[in-house]
């Protein structure tokens, strides 16, 4: 298995700009941690439907459900990937559903 180092982040830093829209100013690293890229499984893809799978990737981390952080976002490799879905997989793991953006 290959672990690769991630951070969990949330906005430190919300402001509103001049129609009303949120604007994060700054991010702050609540927890540093590895997690392992999971595959999707021809079932999921069935059942999802291409397009979500597409965009979207699962990441596997060593922190229990009950003790994951509240956060927005992940950072691994220097790309930057918003959190979808957090799922538990007591008593030891919890998977991460991000949104990946492809450059």
């Amino acid at each position: 298995m290959i672990w690769k180092k991630c951070l969990l982040q949330r906005a430190a830093d919300t402001t509103k700009d001049e129609l009303g829209n949120e604007v994060v100013g700054a991010w702050k690293t609540v927890k540093k941690t590895v997690c392992r890229f999971t595959p999707w499984m021809d079932e999921q893809i069935a059942l999802e439907g291409r397009e979500v799978t597409k965009h979207e990737q699962q990441y596997l981390v060593p922190i229990p459900y009950c003790k994951f952080p509240e956060c927005e976002r992940a950072v691994l490799d220097g790309r930057i990937m918003d959190i979808v879905s957090t799922t538990d997989l007591s008593p030891r793991f919890t998977l991460l559903r991000v949104k990946s953006y492809k450059e």
